[in-house]
């Protein structure tokens, strides 16, 4: 069953900014709250100009992640942000909007209401259980009632664990290489174990979104995390946008998107990644038309959970839509 999609940054709250007259020179300090696109719309009445002010910007890496103190300078219809330590204006000088900084935060979470099953590794797929039977002869079955489990392992189930279930629908396979990544998978519901002999586990039923069979698979249940804190990647890393949460073709923002990279790799939930395409060239390119020219950014998604060799993302932005084989690269600046 779907979440509702939300998505909070607790430090970048939209609040009003002040209107600017066109041609006239100011900078404004960047405070708690501050988003490009409300910039973007207060200032210029164009809140679809933050895409041209992220590409513009390259220290920008994440257009959601600018912090209280830093400056943007506004003339001619334009807006560019100032690096640190080149206040530099152009001729008719400047005007300050705000006198006083706020201190920047040591840290930045999202607050999040969104669940990552919807995908299953082929490793996670192997060490799965099977729900083989119940207490009689119906055949659909639901909350609250007593189930009978095969498990992958069975020496590592403990009375008490919580397991999800899931059915398993059509394999995932890498856009690029066509190597078997996994299944798309649907949620059913979870179980508590509730004892352990020989052969079989027994379980509850604990919730059922919908009917349950005999044959559903069921692997350790993980709540999906709320409150999520930014990690910056301890190295570069650069994989594939695999499969979506809801299996559409062309993804947008606060969709749950799945990659070929995991922990193996290092990756960690908290990471954000860039999200690009490569760039065609135009058809009037002079002299070398196999040049290989600058990707497009796309957009930006946060690691919200993490596997050996695969992980899922939640989409925070993009500015056009994304598709399977898309390229992510993580963020270290």
């Amino acid at each position: 069953m779907p979440f509702k999609k939300v998505i909070m940054l607790t430090c970048l709250l939209l609040l009003p900014l002040s209107a600017l007259a066109q041609g006239e020179m100011q900078t404004y300090v960047i405070k708690q709250g501050d988003t490009l696109w409300g910039i973007s719309q207060k200032f210029l009445k164009d809140p679809n100009y933050w895409p041209s002010l992220w590409s513009n910007n390259p220290f920008v890496t994440n257009p959601h992640l600018i912090y209280p103190g830093q400056k943007v300078a506004i003339y001619d219809g334009r807006i560019e942000l100032v690096p640190v330590g080149e206040e530099k204006y152009p001729e008719g000088g400047q005007t300050e909007f705000a006198a006083e900084l706020p201190i920047p935060q040591e840290s930045v979470t999202i607050n999040i209401h969104q669940g990552a099953l919807g995908f299953i590794s082929q490793e996670e797929f192997d060490a799965a259980g099977t729900l083989v039977d119940t207490v009689d002869n119906r055949l659909l079955i639901g909350t609250g009632e007593t189930v009978f489990l095969e498990m992958g392992n069975l020496a590592s189930a403990m009375p008490g664990d919580i397991y999800a279930l899931f059915e398993v629908k059509d394999p995932v396979l890498h856009p690029v290489t066509q190597r078997k990544m996994g299944y798309k998978v649907d949620e059913l519901g979870t179980l508590q174990i509730t004892e352990i002999d020989d052969e079989v586990a027994t379980g509850e039923i604990t919730k059922a979104f919908i009917e349950i069979q005999r044959g559903a698979k069921l692997r350790p249940h993980q709540p999906a995390q709320t409150v999520i804190e930014l990690k910056r990647a301890e190295q570069e890393l650069s994989g594939t946008l695999i499969e979506a949460q809801d299996g559409r073709l062309a993804l947008s923002q606060y969709d749950v998107i799945y990659v070929d990279l995991g922990t193996d790799d290092g990756l960690q939930v908290g990471n954000l990644l860039n999200i690009s395409r490569p760039r065609d060239a135009s058809a009037l390119i002079l002299k070398n038309k196999n040049l290989k020219l600058p990707d497009v950014l796309l957009g930006s998604a946060l690691v919200i959970e993490t596997q050996a060799r695969t992980a899922a993302a939640l989409v925070l932005k993009v500015t056009e839509p994304l598709y399977r084989g898309d390229r992510l690269t993580t963020v270290i600046d």
